[in-house]
């Protein structure tokens, strides 16, 4: 590799030590983002620059080819690439695009190889922009695109994608989207509900009632609950909605407990997290609810560490990622970039780790449909997880229990996905 192939990975490798600058500069990776304008044809700075370390100015990029297979690095030249194209916000969501971006980059340095590029772009904030930069990405040779963020730019980049039959691997949390060569890779509160429903259901409760906010998410989260139960044989005997905040969640709480001395139930999912969720544990307790007889439930909102700090909500289960293997994975961001991952960063980093396994399993259709939906699934950051035929993800989730000394996980992650 030439000394000026290098120049971006070496600027990388200053906030990483000189054993893992090696690796990465092997591994292939060329910080696009720091400066498209030398390949792009819009002939701007796009706002990828954002990536470069804090205090460091970025260096201009190497010079790239653009050949008939798209772009490629001298120094990859005759090689048979996997190029990973990833579409991030980088202009209106900077911190959030970010994090993605370094993850990605550490999911490059631990699975990539000779023959892996990323190529960052910025998505822009809309479904035309994402559709738009897209197409450079697929000019640009991208066998898969990552990202965006947000359901409608997802939509975009996923209309001009399905043209040329290359699959998206989006990080909404919007299942609408999903299909036909559209993946979504979230933590979606639908698995959490599903998870934790179907321990309860374990444990003999059939019996539930909702609280939640009167917004997308609430209802959302009703719709989950009410197929899962009644799926399990269960049945969603009382909802209760609140515009979100402490006070009326407060007072939604109370009025919930009054309609249960008519209407009991075994178990009440709230689907809350910050002080908002810390306001309905006591409201319960004052309206009449026996914490002793009732179980609490929540989604994966709970997993922040506010439900800890609530004692009326001990003993409470909700689902979420296996916190050890987060823990590693937080562990390696921090070594690497001397800060913590912001939640959603993990996404960056499994979207490549899967994307990479992926190719690796196809290379003769680059990155194929198959090996996307394949049955075993991917062992990411968050725990095991696989796409299914409708683009929709079934994460491995633990069930957690709130106690005194913290979440303990009373129902570990399974080890592997069960395969119809």
């Amino acid at each position: 590799m030439s000394l000026n192939a290098s120049v971006v990975c070496d600027q990388r490798a200053q906030s990483i030590d000189a054993r893992k600058a090696s690796h990465w500069m092997r591994a292939g990776i060329l910080a696009f983002g720091l400066a498209l304008a030398s390949c792009g044809s819009t002939g701007t700075t796009p706002s990828g620059q954002i990536a470069a370390p804090p205090g460091q100015v970025a260096t201009p990029a190497a010079p790239v080819i653009l050949g008939r297979d798209g772009i490629t690095p001298p120094f990859m030249a005759g090689r048979s690439i996997v190029r990973i194209g990833l579409l991030l916000p980088f202009a209106s969501r900077p911190a959030e695009a970010g994090a993605l971006y370094q993850a990605a980059e550490l999911a490059v340095f631990t699975y990539g190889d000779q023959t892996t590029l990323l190529i960052p772009r910025d998505s822009g904030s809309s479904a035309a922009e994402a559709a738009a930069n897209t197409r450079l990405l697929l000019r640009d040779g991208a066998d898969v695109i990552l990202g965006p963020i947000e359901r409608d730019t997802v939509a975009g980049a996923a209309g001009a994608a399905r043209e040329r039959n290359v699959p998206v691997i989006g990080f909404s949390s919007d299942r609408t989207i999903a299909g036909n060569g559209v993946y979504i890779l979230s933590l979606p509160l639908e698995e959490d509900v599903r998870r934790v429903v179907d321990y309860a259901v374990s444990k003999g409760l059939r019996s539930y009632a909702l609280l939640a906010p009167e917004n997308d998410y609430g209802r959302r989260v009703e719709a989950a609950l009410r197929a899962e139960a009644e799926a399990r044989g269960g049945v969603v005997g009382l909802t209760q909605f609140y515009q979100r905040g402490d006070r009326e969640a407060a007072a939604a709480a109370r009025t919930l407990a009054t309609q249960l001395k008519r209407t009991p139930v075994q178990a009440i999912l709230i689907a809350e997290s910050g002080s908002v969720l810390r306001a309905t544990g006591p409201a319960l307790l004052i309206g009449g609810v026996n914490m002793g007889q009732v179980k609490l439930l929540g989604t994966g909102a709970w997993a922040g560490g506010d439900a800890q700090r609530e004692p009326t909500l001990a003993g409470g289960w909700y689902a979420s990622p296996d916190p050890a293997l987060r823990a590693d994975f937080e562990q390696r961001f921090r070594a690497a970039y001397n800060r913590p991952p912001s939640r959603i960063a993990s996404l960056g980093y499994d979207a490549v780790m899967l994307a990479v396994q992926a190719a690796q399993a196809g290379r003769q259709d680059a990155i194929s449909r198959a090996s996307l939906e394949r049955p075993i699934g991917f062992a990411g950051a968050d725990g095991l997880f696989r796409f299914r035929q409708d683009g929709s993800i079934e994460r491995g989730l633990a069930i957690l229990e709130l106690r005194q000394q913290g979440p303990t996980a009373i129902d570990p992650a399974p080890r592997t996905l069960r395969v119809n």
